[in-house]
């Protein structure tokens, strides 16, 4: 979209506002970006483009996010552009909880932008444009990664298995549905995954397609997992050591599966990949509330994920390999590819 020349309409057509007053401007919303120019709701857009297409993962909806701003802004230098995607990066960080993934998205966007950067568009408005058309094609690639992974995936299920499972994961689900559809036999244990509840969600999509499921309670997978022959988790991000975020309960599942020399396997797309390396779970950009010594009065219990899901921390140890759409990785080869990504 080819920015008009006066602000007003730019606003209009773009969807970035006018410049605010000095006043106004000193109450900031989170997950705005400013500038003298204007300014444009970066975590709107997100959001929505979320609840639009709910198989739409959080990297590529940051990705279009990004690619929606600087379709947006007036930036007339590859310079004012980036400062501009910066801007855009740490604001959607800064306003969504627990942003790893989001953060592997914003990052591969940048890499994307400085790999460009030195190509002097004489055309600068024709060089943005195709910047918003990466980002669609980004889309389509996860979306073809997300087959990928199926397919490799799919080899390590065999007729007789059991596949133990715990909330939901989108790379998951669709190499156990491909496996189905190939006719393999094999069964699944999904725990509730509370409060989420997301294993219910899980079930009821494998049930469709005819697997057989069993739900467990999350304080049963001890005893569940002595009858599973897999373990399989998806990943919020995958750490620079591979290590992986994941829905609370993954950790606790994996040393268990450890104790029972069950082989634990992670389903996840390359561009979750990110070049961090947490020391533990306590040391990862993260906020969460778990551990309250002063809670309010009114709550006897656990602290509630009102408005984010909790999240836990797998240590690489714990992990045998992991299903991407470049193949089978072990923890070793995730991490030297992460480290390669800050040269390409």
């Amino acid at each position: 979209m080819k920015p008009p020349a006066n602000i007003n309409a730019f606003s209009a057509s773009s969807g970035m506002s006018p410049p605010q007053s000095s006043g106004s401007m000193s109450s900031k919303k989170p997950g705005v970006v400013y500038s003298t120019r204007g300014e444009f709701d970066i975590r709107e857009h997100y959001v929505k483009l979320l609840s639009q297409d709910t198989s739409k993962s959080m990297p590529i909806a940051a990705i279009e996010s990004l690619s929606a701003l600087c379709d947006a802004t007036q930036a007339g230098t590859i310079h004012e552009l980036m400062s501009a995607i910066e801007d855009g990066a740490a604001a959607l960080n800064a306003s969504i909880p627990n942003a790893i993934s989001l953060m592997a998205g914003c990052d591969l966007f940048k890499r994307f932008i400085i790999a460009h950067a030195h190509d002097d568009p004489k055309d600068f408005e024709a060089f943005k444009q195709r910047l918003q058309t990466n980002g669609h094609l980004f889309a389509q690639r996860a979306r073809e990664a997300r087959e990928k992974v199926a397919e490799v995936g799919m080899g390590a299920i065999h007729d007789g298995m059991t596949v133990f499972l715990h909330g939901h994961s989108r790379c998951i689900m669709g190499l156990l549905v491909k496996a189905s559809e190939r006719k393999t036999r094999f069964k699944v244990i999904v725990t509730e995954t509370r409060p989420s509840l997301l294993g219910l969600r899980t079930a009821k999509e494998l049930r469709a397609v005819g697997v057989p499921v069993a739900v467990v309670d999350d304080n049963a997978m001890g005893y569940a997992l002595t009858k599973a022959s897999i373990v399989i988790i998806g990943a919020e991000g995958v750490f620079g050591d591979g290590s992986v975020l994941n829905i609370m309960g993954s950790h606790q599942l994996a040393l268990v599966a450890k104790s029972y020399n069950k082989p634990v396997y992670v389903a996840s797309e390359t561009h979750k990949f990110v070049d961090i390396f947490p020391l533990d779970q306590f040391n990862m950009p993260v906020e969460q509330n778990i551990i309250d010594f002063n809670p309010p009065q009114e709550i006897e219990g656990a602290n509630e994920q009102v408005n984010q899901y909790f999240v836990d921390h797998v240590p690489r140890q714990l992990i045998r390999g992991f299903i991407t759409e470049v193949g089978l990785l072990t923890p070793q080869q995730v991490s030297d590819k992460i480290v390669a990504m800050r040269f390409e």
